[in-house]
């Protein structure tokens, strides 16, 4: 996936061949995994380490970005709602999130947990998909536009 930042999205997932930009709900999570323990050399004290972490995130608004162009359209609700529906390795989804403008940014395999669709009789319809990343989240190193 390439790693360039385009303003305004600071998610890019890679759904097959089509890299989609999103926006996170302002709700990235990042929970620690912590493994308890107590052992006799403690005498009875309880021990905590910290031995991964469980991150995740809601997106909406996404769009199917053009590498050789830098160009967006409306990502395809079909895409998405068939990605949702996906089972096994074929679930799985890479992911980059950008923090801000200068931020890092961090690379990931995710899969989606959640999605949801609404609208009215006067709107568009608005789409929800929640995600979770399913091993390391990492530090990466990128060029891009700002």
């Amino acid at each position: 996936m390439a790693q360039h930042r385009v303003l305004g999205y600071n998610i890019a997932l890679k759904l097959g061949t089509k890299t989609c930009l999103g926006r996170t709900q302002e709700d990235l999570t990042v929970t620690p995994t912590v493994k308890e323990s107590i052992t006799k050399d403690d005498a009875g004290s309880k021990q905590f380490a910290v031995v991964g972490q469980e991150v995740t995130f809601k997106v909406s608004g996404l769009v199917t970005f053009d590498d050789s162009t830098g160009t967006t359209t409306t990502m395809d609700g079909d895409d998405l709602m068939d990605q949702s529906l996906k089972t096994g390795s074929e679930a799985e989804i890479s992911a980059q999130y950008y923090r801000g403008a200068n931020g890092a940014a961090y690379a990931g395999t995710v899969i989606m947990t959640g999605y949801s669709e609404s609208s009215n009789s006067e709107d568009e319809a608005t789409y929800t998909a929640d995600f979770k990343v399913t091993g390391a989240f990492t530090k990466v190193t990128q060029g891009g536009n700002g």
